[in-house]
């Protein structure tokens, strides 16, 4: 349920309020914690983003990465786990328009949003 609604929150908050309002439960801009390692809570840390993957595809709204994104590091703070979230660009079909995405990693592993991280370029992270 704790999902559901954050998933919630974190969409109105794209789709209503200015980017600065969602900023903060970001995290410091411009900062990383990929140098940690892998926290002892991993199994439950890849549990929350499996659980936050299905109820994505379950709501009846788009909970795109951003949004999954936010929802994982807002869980993860509250249990003390260093986390980045990444934004990423890259130019899209004919090169006129730019297609943006969000990633979140633990450590030095993407646990949502990293199917095609790679192909995109990073202009912020949020840690």
């Amino acid at each position: 349920m704790e999902i559901f609604i954050l998933l919630a929150f974190f969409r109105f908050m794209i789709l209503f309020l200015p980017f600065k309002h969602l900023a903060p439960f970001l995290g410091e801009q411009n900062h990383s914690n990929m140098e940690q390692e892998l926290p002892k809570e991993w199994n439950w840390v890849r549990a929350m983003a499996r659980y936050i993957e299905r109820m994505s595809e379950i709501v009846p709204w788009k909970s795109e990465c951003l949004v999954q994104a936010a929802t994982g590091k807002l869980l993860l703070r509250r249990k003390k786990i260093g986390c980045t979230v990444f934004l990423g660009v890259k130019k899209g079909k004919e090169n006129k328009e730019l297609k943006a995405h969000a990633w979140l990693k633990v450590g030095p592993e993407i646990i949502l949003g990293g199917e095609n991280a790679h192909q995109y370029v990073v202009v912020s992270t949020f840690s």
